[in-house]
């Protein structure tokens, strides 16, 4: 099984990060896709953004896990229940990306 772990940190590449995340799913069907949000991404996982529907979809596809970074929320005053419902919550985006791809999983930075 592919496992891939998908850096998102730009909030003004959002749109693309999610387009190329449903491509590879339509691609790969049984991939494994984490999308790690940190840094000014952050903002696209709170309740009411802009991308907020996609990103629900996105996370209704088999195999997705979207993931918040507690230290990009932190830093722009965001709190856990801002964040739309089933997102995870990581302490460091960076580390889990690091982590992820010391475990195996491959790496694409949107």
């Amino acid at each position: 099984m592919l496992r891939v772990v998908a850096q998102v940190s730009d909030i003004n590449n959002i749109d693309q990060a999610l387009t190329s995340c449903n491509n590879l799913i339509n691609e790969i069907p049984d991939v494994v896709v984490e999308v790690v949000f940190h840094q000014s991404a952050i903002s696209a996982v709170v309740k009411g953004s802009s991308v907020e529907g996609r990103i629900r979809d996105l996370m209704k596809r088999g195999g997705v896990i979207v993931v918040a970074c507690r230290n990009s929320m932190r830093s722009r005053n965001i709190f856990e229940d801002q964040l739309i419902d089933g997102v995870k919550i990581v302490n460091a985006g960076v580390a889990e990306i690091v982590r992820k791809q010391a475990e195996g999983w491959a790496y694409l930075k949107l």
